[in-house]
């Protein structure tokens, strides 16, 4: 359920709080920002997750290279934006808040993914997920994977993703495992 910005105690000429009426120019929803190497790989890994964060009310941007056909994310209830053009925009919309999920793999390959990931956790600002098995060996020991029960919904949306992706699935397995990452445990290799 999404909420509503409110301010306190101030009244407008028809007698009604301003907080009634949405305030433009205010974030009203969760924001999870997810920087992903290709779509099929993103839906594969993280898609049930991801579709059950949307039907929670999240608003799910999905940065990726490969973005020209978005139908396996739109099925998941998450937006596909391109991650050349939106990167700098997305991650300081991330630096206020909310959570970002990366592959680890593109945490590994891309400098700019790993240097602004890495950013966001010194600040302590935002809840850092990330999936894969490629974890980069130049930021450290890696932390404990966690088992995300997928719902029913999520499973079903996700299997129906992975077919517009063009991945073939016998069986979606009830979980997904994804890493935690938070600035009290987490550093860097080679950190100070």
């Amino acid at each position: 359920m999404a909420s509503r910005p409110f301010s306190t105690d101030r009244h407008s000429v028809e007698g009604s709080l301003e907080a009634d009426r949405p305030a433009a120019g205010k974030t009203s929803r969760y924001q999870l920002q997810v920087v992903g190497s290709g779509i099929a790989e993103t839906v594969a890994s993280a898609g049930g997750w991801l579709c059950d964060r949307a039907r929670a009310g999240w608003d799910v941007n999905v940065l990726v290279a490969d973005h020209q056909d978005a139908r396996p994310l739109t099925i998941l209830g998450a937006t596909a934006l391109d991650l050349d053009a939106e990167f700098a925009s997305i991650m300081r919309t991330a630096s206020r808040g909310g959570a970002v999920a990366v592959s680890a793999g593109l945490l590994g390959a891309d400098a700019r993914v790993r240097d602004d990931v890495l950013r966001l956790l010194k600040r302590g600002v935002t809840e850092i997920i990330v999936w894969g098995d490629e974890w980069p060996a130049e930021l450290g020991r890696r932390v404990e994977p966690v088992q995300r029960q997928m719902s029913n919904a999520a499973r079903a949306f996700k299997a129906h993703a992975l077919g517009a992706a063009a991945v073939r699935s016998d069986s979606i397995a009830p979980v997904e495992t994804l890493f935690y990452l938070g600035a009290e445990s987490f550093r860097p290799l080679y950190s100070v």
